[in-house]
């Protein structure tokens, strides 16, 4: 084969390489801590109130010709990934984690919560997308997320708070794979875990 027909090969392998469609990504938080805290923590469903969005949808990218791959997470559950996520986080940190039905988001709610924890968590995903776009030799990528967490603590009061934590970041790929993009989405779903629940 001459070298322009190799050429023309190449060309056309890596261009059939960003064809639009449906990918997956795993979302696991990978983050090392120590352990230092102790107790048990449950940890009930969380709840995606993205209205305009499908459970797995995790974000796009928009090729050169206007068409796009969609990105979604593997199982197509972002809020039991989520769950996941955060409780992973509260096991590398010391915890022991049991899993706990939905409870009422208030200091009442605590209390009738359950036993065998001291605390207990949920979530909210109110936005998750992750967006990029091709242009000439680099990709763009912008990642907004925006989590409200609720952690209640059983005591004489039975405390609760709500934490809302939002973040929007940026990173420009010279080379695009959905691996760089899975990547992206996992540090700063890390990012947004550790600001919210460090203590």
């Amino acid at each position: 084969m001459k070298k322009q027909g190799w050429i023309s090969f190449i060309f056309l392998f890596l261009l059939g390489c960003a064809t639009p469609g449906q990918k997956f990504i795993d979302i696991t938080y990978k983050a090392d801590h120590e352990k230092t805290q102790t107790g048990t923590i449950g940890i009930a469903p969380f709840k995606d109130k993205r209205a305009d969005r499908d459970g797995g949808y995790v974000g796009y990218r928009l090729l050169m010709d206007n068409s796009q791959e969609t990105f979604f997470v593997q199982g197509m559950n972002l809020a039991d990934t989520l769950k996941k996520s955060v409780g992973d986080y509260f096991e590398k940190t010391g915890f022991t984690i049991t899993p706990v039905g939905p409870w009422e988001l208030s200091p009442n709610g605590v209390m009738n919560a359950g036993e065998g924890f001291k605390q207990i968590v949920a979530g909210h995903i109110n936005k998750f997308e992750c967006r990029a776009k091709k242009k000439g030799g680099t990709t763009d990528m912008v990642f907004e997320i925006d989590l409200t967490l609720f952690i209640g603590k059983k005591s004489n009061t039975n405390e609760f708070k709500t934490i809302p934590v939002a973040l929007t970041l940026e990173r420009t790929e010279m080379t695009f794979t959905p691996e760089k993009l899975e990547a992206f989405v996992n540090q700063s779903v890390e990012e947004v875990i550790q600001k919210a629940l460090k203590q």
